[in-house]
């Protein structure tokens, strides 16, 4: 949220709904994120 804020002050309201969607979006798929993460790194 600190980068949202930081592009707001700047003076881009787009970018920063853009930014805030993206991380919405990483937020909702958290969990699915973690699992494919394990499976990549797990030992063979």
């Amino acid at each position: 949220m600190e980068l949202t804020l930081w592009v707001e002050q700047s003076g881009s309201g787009d970018v920063a709904e853009n930014v805030r969607d993206a991380l919405e979006v990483i937020d909702r798929n958290e969990d699915f994120i973690n699992m494919a993460l394990a499976v990549l790194m797990a030992p063979e």
